[in-house]
């Protein structure tokens, strides 16, 4: 997975935090790109049926994009 993110210019990542969310961000931190750890209560409400990665991966995106979940 890292040689996929080595590739890409500098961007914003979202993680989904979990037991190892905090690995993947410092890795991916240090590849020059920008993480945010998302508690799973706050990508819950923008998961679409059916439940599945892409759901997940999109609802990630969704939820890291919104200007007021970090306040």
């Amino acid at each position: 997975m890292l040689p996929f993110f080595a590739k890409l210019p500098g961007c914003l990542i979202g993680i989904e935090a979990c037991a190892t969310a905090h690995y993947w961000a410092r890795e991916i931190g240090a590849l020059g790109h920008q993480v945010k750890l998302i508690p799973p209560s706050n990508v819950k409400p923008y998961v679409k049926r059916p439940k599945n990665d892409a759901a997940d991966a999109a609802a990630i995106c969704e939820a890291v994009t919104r200007p007021t979940m970090w306040r």
